[in-house]
């Protein structure tokens, strides 16, 4: 038995709100700036691949983000474990936690690549349909795409390692080298040759090193690591049973997230498919936002549930605030804009089919992240079951209304249920931490203020002319700027805003 000394100043560090803002911008820029460099190269890609194998890198763009749900939760799980075990200063249990679950992971990931290598042509043929002249050379890249999968599932852990400790800064510093390299590596590599295989096999090269990087990191910050491997078995149950429900979520998610395209391809066509997933593409981009808010509390949750509760109370009420803070304007925005945004952007056949999809979507996007803080917490403290049953229940309920809206209303029939959806969804998980962890945590101000701010919404959906949505914009967001700072804000925050904007005003002087 180690002994249990508590928390370190560092994790005590780490707890405080400034600490978790700029581990949050952290994760902003980690997220965001791979997109900014696939705008540049994702055009150069197709130009020297062709639109075929263009179309195949695609996928394995996709494969190679989802392998990471072969962890089946273990990596999410470990992030939780070793939050507890650095709240609670058992660092001798942390690193058996740490062995254990990627000794686990690495078996599992080897799993799943020995059954993708063996269904390799399978694959290509049946289910990817590649072209004939494009076969053998997928069927090559499917095995590097397998040896991956371990590499992957291992990454999902160390990163978890490291995002328990909050070495933010360290995660994001690979994740925006290594996510600038899955466009510019096979880019690079298409220079030299037109082929799938050694553009694939750059992209596993790339995940290959990220895994090495963090783990270095990893035996830096947690030095308990070096003392050796072993497996410890009295960790497996509490991984396998946070893991199984965070894999539940994880795999269930997804599915009702991307589903309705699906069902509009059966019910409808494949040809207005593009109005309803260039506008949902569009507007879900704006879950970065409490992606990287999540990914911060998650850790913090846990290590506040053993530390503190008043202080897990107030991080989580926080964490809410904060996503509709930055949120609800630029979803006011777009919902008040749609119809002149997509007229701007895409011309005036997408404005008049898309612009109430737009607006449906977005609401449900809005909602949706702010319940993304109840989701962390949940999973957090000890209730991963709960929102994985809630998805469970949602699954079949969801598919009979999306089909029922779709086959009737057709586009807008499919944007409202997936918005009511994620509305409903919120509003159970909402309720549950409320009754089971952080009973009163939001006050009655900022609740008005959300109940206002959905009715805004509403009203925005009004046809007007552009000046008169110019001024109502601009009345709105003045009004939302003086609630905001006066019933969203806690004191402690408003201070710190207000440091914030004396530090800068005497540095621009």
């Amino acid at each position: 038995m180690s002994e249990a000394s508590g928390p370190s100043d560092n994790l005590l560090d780490a707890l405080r709100g400034r600490a978790m803002a700029r581990n949050t911008v952290w994760n902003a820029v980690g997220q965001f700036t791979p997109l900014l460099i696939a705008v540049f190269a994702i055009p150069l890609l197709i130009r020297k691949l062709g639109v075929d194998r263009f179309g195949i890198l695609t996928l394995a763009w996709v494969l190679v983000g989802y392998f990471s749900f072969f962890d089946l939760g273990l990596g999410r799980a470990l992030t939780k474990v070793v939050s507890d075990r650095l709240a609670a200063g058992k660092q001798r249990e942390l690193a058996g936690a740490v062995w254990s679950a990627l000794t686990m992971m690495l078996g599992l990931g080897t799993v799943f690549a020995i059954g993708i290598s063996l269904s390799s042509n399978w694959l290509a043929g049946s289910l990817l349909k590649v072209p004939p002249a494009l076969f053998h050379e997928t069927v090559k890249s499917l095995y590097v795409l397998a040896v991956s999968v371990p590499i992957i599932t291992l990454i999902s852990g160390l990163r978890g390692v490291l995002e328990a400790g909050h070495h933010f800064a360290m995660v994001n510093a690979v994740r925006v080298v290594m996510g600038a390299f899955s466009f510019l590596g096979p880019l690079l590599a298409a220079f030299f040759s037109p082929s799938l295989f050694p553009v694939i096999t750059v992209l596993v090269a790339g995940r290959l090193v990220s895994a090495l990087a963090y783990f270095l990191m990893c035996l830096h910050t947690t030095p308990s690591l070096k003392t050796g491997f072993f497996f410890d078995r009295s960790a497996v149950p509490e991984l396998m049973s946070t893991g199984s429900w965070i894999m539940v979520s994880n795999l269930v998610g997804p599915v009702m997230t991307y589903l309705d395209r699906f069902l509009i391809t059966y019910f409808l066509s494949v040809s207005v498919v593009a109005y309803y997933t260039t506008p949902f593409e569009l507007v879900t981009k704006l879950w970065l936002v409490p992606t990287s808010i999540g990914a911060v509390l998650f850790p913090a949750f846990a290590a506040l549930a053993v530390i503190d509760q008043q202080k897990l109370k107030l991080t989580y009420a926080r964490g809410v605030r904060s996503c509709f803070v930055l949120l609800f304007p630029i979803v006011f925005l777009i919902v008040l804009f749609a119809p002149e945004g997509l007229r701007l952007w895409l011309g005036p056949v997408f404005a008049a089919k898309s612009t109430i999809i737009v607006r449906w979507l977005a609401l449900g996007v809005l909602i949706n992240s702010l319940a993304q803080i109840p989701y962390a917490l949940l999973q957090a403290v000890h209730r991963p079951d709960l929102p994985g049953k809630v998805h469970l229940v949602e699954v079949p309920l969801y598919i009979a209304a999306a089909a029922l809206a779709i086959h009737n209303w057709g586009l807008p029939g499919a944007a409202a249920v997936w918005a009511l959806r994620l509305c409903l969804e919120s509003l159970v998980l909402f309720f549950l931490a409320r009754r089971i962890l952080v009973p009163r945590a939001l006050s009655p101000g900022f609740l008005a203020i959300v109940s206002v701010a959905i009715a805004l919404l509403v009203g925005a959906t009004f046809e007007a002319g552009l000046v008169t949505k110019v001024l109502s914009a601009a009345v709105v967001l003045a009004l939302y700027v003086v609630a905001a700072w006066r019933l969203a804000l806690e004191d402690q925050e408003r201070n710190h805003l207000r440091a914030l904007l004396t530090s800068f005003t005497l540095s621009s002087e």
